[in-house]
């Protein structure tokens, strides 16, 4: 399936899906301890959103396991079921997979800080981000994306602990912000050096998500393209949140979202999905505009 992927990224911009979290909120899901949790207690619900971005266009679903590090677990007390909700993420998307179709296992931050700043040192945060990939790997992945990393130091960290789980197409995407000077995460990395330092670690594909809107990302497209030769994803928000009476609204619809996302491709973009904000009908939009670009 690696080679499936890398043959038909080389035929097409391969379009991913849009955001979970969207998605279970508008489902009524948006007090759910951990969204993991849903992949045993309502796998209907995970299936059908999956079946839904498939269905939308979507090449790359990207499984629910987001929250799936032992650490992140471990705060809502859920380690011990680490293992199997990785699993069972990863068997639910794999069940809405149609044929020619990919599946990509989720790792997100730890949720912690690395010593000095915070209490975890770099070994045990690498052999968490490991024991994660390992299981997601044995599930039976495509590929493993890494994403919304806000710091450098652990999303090599994530590429270490995957590249020691075995032999997998990993992406590793950043997330980071606008200032006046250019684009960077908020612990002050470039794009140069987030870029230059997962090629090194091992990462096959580099990315961005989250934070930007579409219309923002155009321009961090271009420095991310400058910055490498290796495959590119980006996922913009979908414009601002608002919020009205305690529910999150997003701005941008999906005929805006899917303008951009033109631009997008035209600055570099391989891949390209949607992050917070983003549902179903913003990826159908995105894979018809690309569809009457690419042609």
């Amino acid at each position: 399936m690696q080679n499936d992927f890398l043959n038909k990224l080389k035929q097409k911009t391969l379009i991913f899906d849009g955001a979970m979290g969207t998605m279970l909120m508008e489902a009524g899901q948006a007090s759910t301890k951990s969204p993991m949790l849903l992949n045993a207690e309502q796998p209907e619900l995970v299936t059908d959103i999956h079946k839904r971005y498939y269905a939308a266009g979507a090449d790359v679903v990207i499984a629910n396991t987001f929250g799936g590090n032992p650490l992140k677990l471990a705060a809502e007390g859920l380690e011990k079921q680490m293992e199997a909700l990785n699993r069972q993420g990863v068997l639910l998307a794999c069940e809405a997979r149609p044929a020619g179709k990919f599946v990509a296992g989720d790792m997100g931050p730890c949720g912690k800080m690395l010593a000095p700043l915070g209490d975890v040192p770099s070994e045990e945060m690498e052999n968490h981000f490991f024991l994660q990939a390992r299981v997601l790997i044995d599930s039976g992945v495509d590929l493993i994306a890494i994403e919304t990393m806000y710091s450098l130091e652990e999303a090599l960290l994530a590429v270490n602990g995957v590249r020691r789980a075995g032999d997998i197409l990993l992406l590793a995407s950043m997330t980071f912000t606008q200032t006046k000077n250019g684009f960077f995460t908020i612990m002050g990395e470039s794009v140069n050096q987030c870029s230059a330092s997962l090629e090194k670690a091992g990462a096959d594909m580099v990315g961005a998500n989250c934070t930007l809107n579409s219309r923002q990302i155009i321009g961090l497209t271009e420095e991310l393209r400058a910055s490498t030769r290796r495959p590119i994803l980006i996922q913009p928000n979908a414009g601002k949140p608002v919020t009205r009476k305690g529910v999150t609204y997003y701005e941008q619809s999906p005929a805006e979202f899917a303008a951009d996302a033109a631009k997008i491709k035209a600055a570099g973009a391989d891949m390209i999905g949607g992050c917070c904000g983003t549902t179903p009908g913003f990826i159908q939009a995105l894979n018809e505009e690309i569809t009457v670009f690419s042609g």
